[in-house]
């Protein structure tokens, strides 16, 4: 049978507003047989935000889990709580993240640098890593396991190279650490899959998707962003359907379809 037309456990992080609602909304209207695990910092915004999800039309089962991904203590407690419920997770997205401040003072002194940048490198990087490293036994207890992680185009060393991006280096140098953490993520679990170990075991495919600049919270609802359910898309994709591309790709959705963005 198709992967994807059996039912899922999807568990997407920061999900109470912004693009992370816009993942759970969007999936779950069009698959409803899924459970959605909405991850929020707050439990009482999570509550909210599933409220609203069921007063727009979401049928599908929704768990809300109070997570902030820099607390190991309630990483630890979001696994507890899947392996009970659900005893595997199908699909883990990556999606909480911050920018830290986009025009430091110029005064800032070097202690105050070196705390923004690890506040932003901690949330957008390590913690990325060390949630996708806690929910690996439920992705290998899943039959086709995705690892999804939100990046940026500020994350293309290429683009920022070529194009007028925005300028946010703490951001931007966090986005491209989370590429190439994911890129070796998916070269170890392959080096795995072809020694033959834990033969059991299915392959991990692990997705960066670029959403592109959203007209959210994140932004300030900048006017040039696009609606969140757009930058949504490339990630839905990719939860709900069987595709192409190999585990490792960075991708974005552009004109009706998913793209390679360049590294």
């Amino acid at each position: 049978m198709d992967s994807a037309a059996l039912s899922k456990i999807v568990f997407v992080t920061g999900a109470n507003q912004g693009l992370g609602f816009a993942i759970i909304k969007v999936a779950a209207l069009r698959d409803p047989r899924s459970t959605y695990v909405l991850a929020s910092r707050k439990r009482l915004a999570g509550e909210e935000a599933a409220k609203k999800l069921r007063e727009l039309g979401v049928t599908a089962k929704i768990e809300v889990v109070q997570l902030d991904v820099t607390n190991d203590e309630q990483i630890a407690a979001a696994v507890d709580f899947i392996e009970t419920r659900f005893g595997r997770l199908d699909v883990l997205i990556n999606n909480a993240g911050i920018s830290g401040p986009m025009r430091p003072p110029p005064s800032e002194s070097l202690s105050d640098m070196r705390v923004r940048y690890s506040t932003v490198l901690n949330t957008n990087l390590t913690s990325v890593a060390i949630l996708t490293h806690a929910f690996t036994p439920l992705l290998h207890a899943a039959p086709a396991p995705r690892i999804i992680n939100v990046s940026s185009g500020l994350g293309s060393m290429s683009n920022a190279l070529t194009r007028k991006m925005g300028r946010v280096p703490a951001y931007g140098a966090s986005k491209v650490g989370m590429n190439g953490l994911s890129v070796h993520l998916q070269v170890e679990e392959n080096d795995r899959v072809e020694a033959g170990i834990r033969v059991e075991e299915p392959k991990i495919r692990t997705f960066v998707v670029a959403p592109g600049l959203l007209r959210t919270s994140f932004t300030g609802f900048s006017e040039k962003g696009r609606d969140a359910e757009e930058g949504a898309e490339a990630i839905v994709r990719l939860v709900s359907e069987e595709v192409a591309f190999e585990g490792g790709s960075f991708l974005e959705w552009d004109g009706g379809e998913l793209k390679r963005v360049p590294w």
